[in-house]
Parts: C-alpha cells; structure tokens; sequence
C-alpha cells in the first residue's frame, strides 16, 4: 500500500516537472523566437483639406462616413478680393477698399477616401489655411506597434508578424515590418520628461514600428487596438 502510494506521489511529482518544464521551454521559446506587444493600433493614411484662399463656403454637402473620389466636386468657396475706388477733388485723392465676391472656386477631393471629419458649415467665412475636411483612406492602412526599448535591437525591416485586432477575435492577421522610427515615443514629446524635483523614476521608453496589414476582405478603423507578434528568429 505505502509502496503503491509513493509510486504513484512519483508520477504525479514527474507529470509536475514535465509540465513546468514545457510552460518554461513554451515562454522561452515565444520569447526568443518573437517579439510581441499588446500597445498597437490600426493606423491609415489621413489627408487634411484645406480652403486655399479668403472667402465663403458654400453647397459643402460632406457627412462623416461619405465615400469620394479623386477629383470630385464636394463644395464650392465664393472667394472675395479687394476693390478699390479712387475719387479726386483738386490735388487730394481717396481711396476706399472693400471686398467683393469675384469668383467661384470649387472645393474638391484630393484623392479616393472616406470622410473622417468635416470642419466647417455652409455660409461660414473661411481664409487661405482654415480647414475644411479630413478624408482617410482605409484602403492604405498599416499598424503602429510600439516595442520595448528592451526588445527593439531584435526586430529589423522584412521580418514577418502575426497580427490581431480586438475588432474581430479569433482572425489572425498576416504582416511585414514596415518601417522603424529612429527615435522612442518620447523624444517629440511636448512635455519633457526629465526629472526636476531631485527623484528619478525610470520608465521603459518604446520605439514606434510600422508594419503593414493583409486586411484579407476586413474592414479596419484606423485608432483600434492591435496586438502585434514579430518573427525575429
């Protein structure tokens, strides 16, 4: 009975070791032959429209979620200009300036998109600069992985990732390491991190990475959340 029972404590004890042994070779193996992050998101191309000169918007017939194409006509901007008159009376002159309409100009798309923002109404004066919409294009969208500064020496260009979105579990997407900005997130930060009270606190800093996305058929929104997994070996 004693003897049954300590073979059986060795096979459970065994059995212990063999699956500890995998959970380690398993973590191991993800952390030496992956690179992975949860802090990623879709990002996509986003092409901000602007009115070129003084004037008044008008018949602008954008709505958030419109598709337009390259080209196409979506408003119309009734620009004004300067006119002077100069009136004599002996040797004195005058000369008065107001603004008048002289000219049509329509607003259009710069290029194949989908309306994201619209900032302006109808009836509404706007001058060269003030924008108008924002188109993005979500044919054209990549992912944003930022990596551990720890971990960024082992991801280069070319290297392949398996790639999900929350917005559609369970679809493991397909992808290639773009681009890799030179810089961490920090370093174009407008607040400045440096310590100036006399205390230090040390934060993991992390480094953008592009990678591009075989959408296979899906939609993605530009801003969802990701999580990234890089083949490194």
């Amino acid at each position: 009975m004693k003897q049954s029972r300590l073979i059986l404590i060795n096979i459970l004890i065994i059995v212990a070791l063999i699956l500890v042994g995998g959970i380690i070779a398993y973590y191991w193996t993800q952390s030496y032959d992956y690179v992975s992050t949860q802090d990623a998101s879709i990002s996509a191309s986003s092409i901000p429209v602007a009115a070129t000169q003084t004037g008044t918007v008008e018949a602008l017939g954008l709505h958030i979620g419109q598709k337009v194409t390259k080209g196409q006509v979506v408003g119309k901007e009734l620009v004004l200009t300067s006119s002077s008159s100069a009136s004599a009376n002996g040797k004195a002159k005058s000369t008065t300036s107001t603004a008048a309409p002289s000219a049509t100009v329509n607003i259009e798309a710069p290029a194949n998109g989908v309306v994201a923002n619209v900032s302006v109404n109808n009836g509404q004066m706007v001058s060269a600069g003030t924008p108008v919409f924002t188109l993005v294009q979500l044919s054209r969208v990549n992912v944003i992985a930022n990596i551990p500064e720890s971990k960024i020496r082992n991801v280069s260009v070319g290297q392949s990732a398996t790639i999900y979105v929350d917005a559609h579990p369970g679809v493991a997407f397909s992808g290639t390491v773009k681009a890799i900005q030179p810089t961490t997130q920090s370093f174009f930060s407008l607040i400045p991190t440096a310590a100036t009270s006399g205390t230090y606190t040390k934060v993991t800093q992390r480094v953008p990475v592009t990678l591009s996305i075989d959408a296979a058929g899906y939609t993605l929104l530009p801003g969802e959340n990701a999580e990234v997994r890089i083949t490194v070996h």
